[in-house]
């Protein structure tokens, strides 16, 4: 594993067996501990969580000529699985050296579960 400062503060902070560094990770988000790369240290937040959204946020980003039927693609399959369109963006081409590239993002509402809370 590589010893980046991520992973040995997170060896430091907390002493658990793992055979990766995700593994480790993933048991220090568990725990409350939330990576500050700007600080480069772990740091608990015990802020109680927010009920999560029923939103579907997909961000699809291709070749300019394909990204709308790229799109589609998606588009298709979700509404086809129980999932309500809710805002369709227009391409936004990349910048440069990306400019042969665009996006587009795709918002929807998961209505299989509406009923719950």
């Amino acid at each position: 594993m590589k010893k980046t400062a991520k992973y040995s503060t997170a060896c430091q902070v907390l002493t658990f067996p793992h055979s990766s560094q995700e593994q480790l990770y993933s048991e220090l988000n568990r725990l409350g501990w939330y990576w500050q790369p700007d600080k480069k240290e772990w740091e608990r937040d015990d802020t109680p969580a927010q009920l999560a959204t029923k939103l579907i946020k997909i961000r699809v980003w291709a070749a300019k000529e394909i990204v709308e039927d790229a799109a589609e693609l998606f588009l298709d399959n979700a509404q086809s699985n129980g999932l309500r369109l809710i805002e369709k963006s227009s391409p936004y081409p990349c910048r440069p050296p990306k400019q042969l590239e665009s996006r587009i993002y795709l918002t929807f509402e998961d209505i299989t579960n509406s009923n719950e809370s």
